[in-house]
């Protein structure tokens, strides 16, 4: 199993690499989507910050959470960017709707998610395997997982964000 401190930095290397291709978006790039491409720069930015605040409110509060004992969940050495291939995205709240009219705003926005969710796992740290919550895909995560799967959800867009920069 993967300790939390071990999910915190995947999650804060996966972060800070798609931050570096964030902060060099340039001009109107930032809103344009180029033909083929399902989102925007800004759209993508979105999408992640969305994801990683949901995992946020999570580990912040808890409700909602089950016991780990009381569920079958998925295994940590399947949390990976290659999950998401082939799976169709669940619908609703990660859903990007034009929050950030400006890359330092989408940027702003994913450094303070960023930052809470490190902030949540060094309070949390272990303890955020003692409870799970469901994925609309995938099944059941304990918080531990939910910060690897984060980590992987960000590198999974990774390639996506550099496409569109250099488009």
């Amino acid at each position: 199993m993967v300790a939390a401190h071990d999910a915190l930095a995947r999650f804060l290397r996966s972060t800070e690499a798609f931050l570096a291709l964030a902060e060099n978006i340039q001009g109107d790039t930032w809103s344009v989507r180029p033909v083929g491409e399902e989102w925007s720069p800004a759209e993508t930015v979105e999408h992640v910050v969305l994801t990683n605040r949901a995992t946020l409110a999570r580990l912040r509060d808890r409700a909602g959470a089950v016991p780990v004992e009381d569920t079958a969940h998925f295994p940590d050495a399947r949390i990976v960017e290659a999950m998401f291939h082939g799976v169709p995205a669940p619908p609703g709240a990660a859903a990007p709707g034009g929050r950030f009219a400006t890359r330092a705003d989408g940027v702003a926005a994913l450094v303070a998610v960023r930052d809470g969710i490190a902030e949540a796992v060094r309070a949390g740290g272990d303890r955020l395997r003692e409870v799970a919550f469901a994925h609309p895909v995938f099944g059941m995560f304990d918080g531990v997982q939910w910060v690897l799967f984060v980590g992987a959800h960000t590198d999974n867009h990774i390639p996506q964000l550099r496409r569109l920069c250099d488009a």
